[in-house]
């Protein structure tokens, strides 16, 4: 019980990949988050997926990227969802990268999970 406890309590410097979303949209309303797969190899199970943040519609250049990779079967979620894991990832990490809700580092609450 003290290591789940312990668990959460570094749990709860971490926050959600939704909550780095949101507070982009709220500062950047016309803002945009695009996702590619760079590399998906069905057999292995392997993906690597790129995120690209702008902060608005005009924006050439992405303020930010994040990458992220899964292998299939992984853990329970990516037994059915490494590909939208690792997209999850990505834009969570992007986020984080253009300085949103960032407490502990760049890792989403998701990842540490």
């Amino acid at each position: 019980m003290a290591v789940q406890q312990g668990r959460q309590n570094v749990l709860d410097n971490y926050v959600t990949v939704a909550e780095r979303i949101a507070a982009f949209y709220q500062s950047y309303p016309t803002g945009r988050i695009c996702t590619q797969i760079l590399e998906h190899n069905e057999e292995s199970g392997f993906i690597l997926m790129r995120a690209e943040v702008f902060r608005s519609t005009d924006d050439a250049q992405p303020s930010a990227t994040g990458h992220a990779f899964e292998v299939r079967g992984d853990g329970y979620v990516n037994r059915t969802s490494y590909i939208e894991n690792a997209e999850t990832s990505a834009v969570g990490r992007a986020l984080a990268l253009l300085g949103f809700e960032v407490r502990r580092g760049i890792a989403s609450r998701e990842e540490m999970e």
